[in-house]
């Protein structure tokens, strides 16, 4: 039987996949992560771009002072960051000076453990980003496999690429990465051993998979059956639906079949416990077991994708479409070259067929996003691109501007956006518009000075202190810390 780590994926993966990224408050996070670190996990996935992103866009808060509350919160537990190696932040390519600060940063402020998973299976991105990562400090880089279903994505396409990563020092590890749900228990006992097969010195011994179509808790259980110690999950009530497997009924699965866990159950529970809570206070959805939907091996389109699709033709009074949209699709995604339909290509492939519908005409008018994924900006296609599609793409204004790029220096960004910035805030600005930026530092500042602020102060045990609060006729008085205790 296998002796099970489990990393859990609630503070990022099941807060974007469930509640857009905007539902964990850095107050979210420091209720949370003392709880989490009793739980006896291998690791956190704590943030992504996008989580770093949504902390400053929506709520305004400092995304670096999240992370070091969560270093300080969590001591025990490895805190992790998820990257596709391309883009941090914008959709589009971010350029490599840029990603190298990013790195930069995030290890100075405690995060030790980086996934990467170029969704384009370019494994020469995916070396030359774990070398960077590896320059700037992190600890561990475990490269991802990419799953997907097309008729390009074979067993031995995915075996190919995997061989290309074992010679790489930078990479400590290897996992398979499904993000959209689609990888069944009996395709998982196929491909691991043709996986495996191509390694030498690295070794493929985690999975995350998303509870898409249901799949994800069954293929979790014979991943461990099949000897991988690692396996993502989440914690209700971020758990299921578009998520990843419930962590609690994860636990139970595992022990009925003779696995262990070496996690902590009433730590668990108190943390799901937690987290319902705050759901509670903010009106957020909890995540519901998926029913098995064969229909999506079809067009594998993320549920928040069709969800924001099916909104915006409503909106436009042509909500009829949607059926003649999601079809379209599949052919754009093939006409594509088979790109895998997760963030930012399913959003591409969406759009261009909705234009597609909408206007009668196939790529009567092509996108800049599409023009820019033909363009190799996140690597090269899977499959062989349509002809056709590819010629008057690259007929179009936005290829023959971007076919000239210069990457900038990071003097050059800090002669943009100001030579005395902190390297937190200069990266903030070189990804994000200036007025969310600004905001985010007005907030910061007054936080200098708020009830807050000083309330975090108490949590400082190396002296005495004391605090009286007078409202009306009444007076509350608290002392604590140093000889007073």
């Amino acid at each position: 039987m296998t002796d099970v780590r489990l990393i859990d994926v609630s503070l990022r993966d099941g807060n974007q996949s469930l509640w857009g990224a905007v539902g964990v408050t850095t107050r979210t996070m420091e209720r949370l992560c003392p709880l989490l670190d009793q739980c006896g996990y291998e690791a956190i996935d704590l943030v992504s771009s996008t989580i770093m992103a949504a902390a400053v866009r929506f709520h305004h808060e400092d995304p670096w002072q999240r992370l070091d509350q969560a270093r300080r919160l969590a001591p025990n537990t490895k805190l992790g960051f998820f990257t596709t190696g391309r883009r941090f932040v914008t959709f589009s390519r971010t350029p490599k000076v840029v990603l190298r600060l990013a790195y930069r940063l995030l290890r100075r402020h405690g995060i030790t453990r980086m996934w990467l998973a170029d969704p384009m299976l370019d494994m020469a991105s995916t070396i030359e980003n774990a070398t960077v990562a590896k320059e700037e400090g992190f600890e561990e880089v475990i490269a991802g496999i990419t799953y997907t279903s097309s008729p390009v994505h074979t067993e031995d396409y995915y075996a190919e690429k995997i061989a290309e990563l074992d010679g790489c020092e930078a990479i400590d590890a290897i996992y398979l990465k499904d993000p959209s749900g689609l990888l069944s228990p009996e395709r998982l006992e196929s491909l691991l051993p043709k996986l495996k097969a191509q390694l030498t010195r690295l070794e493929i011994d985690e999975i995350h998979s998303h509870c898409t179509i249901g799949l994800a808790p069954m293929t979790l259980l014979k991943a461990a059956d099949l000897g991988l110690t690692k396996l993502h999950c989440a914690l209700p009530p971020v758990a299921s639906g578009n998520s990843h497997s419930n962590a609690l009924q994860l636990v139970r699965n595992l022990e009925a079949r003779g696995h262990q866990s070496r996690i902590h159950g009433a730590a668990l529970a108190q943390a799901s416990a937690c987290l319902k809570r705050e759901a509670t206070l903010f009106a957020l959805p909890s995540g519901a077991p998926a029913d098995y939907d064969e229909a999506y091996y079809q067009h594998t389109l993320p549920g928040g994708v069709l969800t924001t699709a099916a909104r915006q033709l409503a909106g436009m009074g042509r909500a009829e479409l949607m059926p003649a949209v999601v079809e379209e699709s599949i052919q754009v995604r093939a006409d594509l070259g088979w790109p895998i339909a997760v963030t930012p290509f399913a959003q591409y492939i969406v759009t261009q067929a909705s234009i597609n519908v909408i206007t009668g005409e196939r790529y009567g008018r092509i996108t800049d996003e599409v023009v820019d994924l033909l363009l190799g900006e996140f690597g090269p296609m899977p499959g062989a691109v349509d002809a056709k599609l590819r010629d008057r793409a690259m007929a179009t204004a936005r290829a023959k501007r971007a076919r000239i790029t210069i990457e900038p220096s990071l003097d050059d960004i800090k002669a943009k956006f100001g030579l005395r910035l902190a390297d937190e805030d200069l990266l903030l600005r070189a990804v994000m518009p200036s007025e969310e930026v600004d905001a985010m530092a007005r907030r910061r500042q007054s936080d200098r000075g708020s009830l807050g602020s000083l309330l975090a102060s108490l949590e400082d045990d190396k002296g005495p202190y004391s605090l009286s609060l007078t409202t009306g006729g009444s007076t509350v008085s608290f002392a604590g810390g140093g000889a007073a205790r």
